[in-house]
């Protein structure tokens, strides 16, 4: 199980490096934001779920309660979402290389964590803020009367902006039927 965790994790990396992958998914703002960055979240997440199985993890230490795991993956997610840290990723080898040093290491790993850790007003709190950044940043790709990455055409900002909002209804619709389908089964006592 480690060692499929370890594999699953390089293997998305060497896949998302890979050129012409990397070309083809950065060529569109929708590809690099909704798909590169959340598997290289993802390829972290699996080196987490490696170590949480080889290192243990218990106790109540720095990330005792899961919340500073969490704050850094997410203000690493902020800032790769920035129209200028897009930018940049694409135009400087340093900041690419960032990219996918940070992503994974950074916001996977204390993800995965991190999670189990948190209790449940910690988790809901962490996906209210998931819909509104995905709705907010929306919002901005879709209604900016100008380009704000200049490696993206205007077209490719508006269809990320609707893509975004598309996603964001899609983890309200879910949550909802989460909880009045699944979690009406707890047997609260």
């Amino acid at each position: 199980m480690v060692r499929r965790n370890i594999s699953l994790g390089i293997g998305l990396l060497i896949l998302l490096a890979f050129p012409p992958v990397k070309q083809v998914i950065e060529s569109y703002m929708v590809g690099q934001m909704i798909v590169q960055i959340p598997l290289l979240v993802l390829a972290g997440f699996f080196f987490g779920k490696a170590m949480k199985m080889k290192i243990p993890t218990e106790g109540k230490g720095f990330n005792g309660n899961g919340i500073p795991g969490i704050l850094l993956a997410v203000f690493t997610i902020l800032f790769w979402i920035l129209p200028r840290s897009v930018d940049a990723s694409i135009n400087d080898e340093i900041l690419a290389i960032a990219k996918y040093s940070t992503l994974p290491l950074l916001a996977g790993l204390p993800i995965s964590l991190s999670w189990y850790r948190l209790n449940p007003i910690g988790k809901n709190f962490v996906w209210a803020n998931l819909i509104s950044m995905l709705f907010v940043m929306g919002w901005l790709y879709s209604k900016s009367p100008v380009r704000l990455c200049n490696n993206y055409l205007l077209d490719q900002q508006l269809l990320l902006g609707k893509t975004m909002f598309f996603i964001t209804g899609i983890i309200i619709i879910s949550g909802i039927f989460r909880s009045f389908i699944f979690d009406h089964r707890t047997n609260y006592r």
